[in-house]
Parts: structure tokens; sequence; C-alpha cells
């Protein structure tokens, strides 16, 4: 934390590794999370419950904070959020910086904002050393319907086809100028900011976690 103010400065734990960040869409329904196991991981809101080992949990808002707060408590790795009003009533929680700006930073209390916890995933995993981001559940789009793979919440409205994913334009061309590639694995996805590519590719290369 920096002195005098309740965010934190995340820390090089990712440095030169692959990140998976994993978001809420659709297309995970039914996905085997134990293919992830040993590798770094970020979970987005609900996918902590389904990736409980992961190395972060990530949520932007106080409502999750107030309706998943046993998942927070016991969380075992680290709590990230954005939400000044979870932070301040829970200290096992660190709280991120984000402002607008069209880079991204590494080991810096700023991250580069963006319009979702989803985008807030990879300005996290760049910000903590990763060389490559793996998106899974990226969607932006429904499928038969649905928003989530997950039943722990709806959204009545579509977000996802539209503000969140026009929030991602600039991103890619920001990350590699700091050396990153950011990989969208997520099947069938409306997102077209990263170069797509298949999660079995992917996860027939060996492990980058020391």
């Amino acid at each position: 934390m920096r002195p005098g103010c309740d965010f934190w400065t995340p820390e090089p734990v990712f440095l030169g590794q692959d990140v998976y960040a994993i978001g809420g869409g659709p297309s995970l329904r039914g996905f085997d999370f134990g293919r992830l196991r040993g590798r770094r991981v970020i979970a987005c809101n609900a996918a902590g419950y389904s990736l409980p080992w992961a190395d972060v949990l990530l949520f932007h808002d106080n409502s999750f904070f107030e309706t998943n707060r046993p998942l927070i408590d016991g969380w075992p790795g680290l709590a990230v959020t954005a939400s000044r009003a979870a932070k301040a009533a829970s200290d096992r929680l660190l709280r991120v910086e984000l402002v607008e700006r069209p880079d991204f930073t590494v080991g810096q209390p700023v991250l580069k904002l963006g319009a979702s916890s989803g985008h807030t995933a990879v300005s996290l995993a760049i910000a903590m050393g990763a060389r490559r981001v793996v998106l899974l559940g990226y969607d932006m789009r429904k499928v038969d319907g649905v928003t989530h793979w997950h039943d722990r919440y709806t959204v009545a409205d579509d977000p996802y086809s539209g503000v969140f994913r026009d929030g991602w334009r600039g991103f890619n061309v920001a990350a590699l100028a700091v050396g990153v590639e950011v990989l969208n694995a997520t099947p069938g996805s409306a997102l077209d900011e990263f170069r797509r590519v298949n999660i079995d590719d992917i996860l027939r290369k060996p492990t980058c976690r020391p």
C-alpha cells in the first residue's frame, strides 16, 4: 500500500508468465476448470466459486462483496477490488486505483480503467508482470439468451455486446506497447480486439509457473 492511502501497489508475482483471466461468459458452461490448475489465474466475480485455488479473486462492486462475503472472507489467495466501500469493510481486501488512461502500467499503483472487472483483470495481470494474458469467458454477447455460464446472478440488459465490448478499443495496442500479448481463447467471442486462439492449443504447452 502507498503511505497515507488505502490503494495497493500490485507486485510482479506473474513476471514473465502466462496469466488466465476468467470472465463469466456463457461459453464456459461445462468447461473443466481443473485444466487450469498449476497456472496463473485471475477469477472475476462468481468465477471464484469454480476456481477456489485461483491466484486472484477480482471484483468491482460493493454489491458483489455484500452478497458473496463468505467467498471473499475465505479466499486463500489475493482478493482484489476497486470498491472503496468493500475495502473499508474488510482489511483482507486489496484495493486498486483505476484511472482513465491510454496506457498500461507495470508495478505501479494506478491501473488502466476499463468498462468492467474483465477489463480490470487484464490491467491487473499486466501490472503484475504477465507476458501473456489469455481470456476465457469473454463472450461479449448473449448465447441462447443468457449472459453467464453460471446462475449466481443475471443481467437484465446486455451491456456485454455494447458498452463492455466497445470498452476494449485500444487495449491491444496498449498491451503490445508494454510487451504483452493478450489472446482471446473464448469460443465464439464477439470480441475482436485480440488475436483468437484455441484453448486446447495453449494448454498443450508447459506451464510457465515456477
